[in-house]
């Protein structure tokens, strides 16, 4: 068998910010990055999901020393973006896994959600592209996960 993953990464020092309900119109993710940008903050995850009715649900995962900036900075357009509310996680941490053939190999994002999940851990955001899967969980067990994910995959 091919070997799936290449290296395994991780983050436990970002926090997990939720824009509720924003209006869901073409330009408006656009407006709301680059006014993070124009602030100096570096997005590390995005996620987003249509709850109807025109609005989506933006999560991001923002490093732990930008937090209070950004949930600053998004309070301030709250009304302009029509967010319902901003929800904050403080206490989660990011996995990232790397593989050249991650989106070669069928069921491997399967594989490793039901890993987690034999574990009793929920996973909280998703995002994921031809060569990296990135999952944020609660950060206590980020640490469980990784080995797993290193003691299976990387040969």
């Amino acid at each position: 068998m091919e070997k799936l993953i290449d290296r395994v990464e991780f983050n436990t020092r970002v926090a997990k910010v939720t824009l509720q309900k924003v209006t869901d119109k073409p330009g408006i993710a656009a407006e709301i990055f680059s006014l993070l940008g124009k602030h100096g903050i570096n997005v590390e995850l995005i996620s987003s999901c249509s709850v109807g009715q025109k609005k989506s649900d933006i999560s991001l995962a923002v490093l732990e020393d930008d937090l209070d900036e950004v949930v600053r900075i998004l309070k301030k357009f709250k009304e302009k973006f029509g967010m319902k509310g901003i929800l904050v996680d403080k206490d989660v941490g990011m996995i990232s896994v790397f593989g050249e053939n991650l989106s070669r190999q069928p069921n491997v994002a399967s594989y490793i959600f039901h890993m987690i999940s034999e574990e009793g851990i929920n996973i909280k955001m998703i995002n994921a592209s031809m060569l990296v899967m990135t999952i944020v969980i609660d950060e206590k067990r980020i640490m469980d996960i990784v080995a797993s994910l290193r003691a299976e995959f990387m040969i």
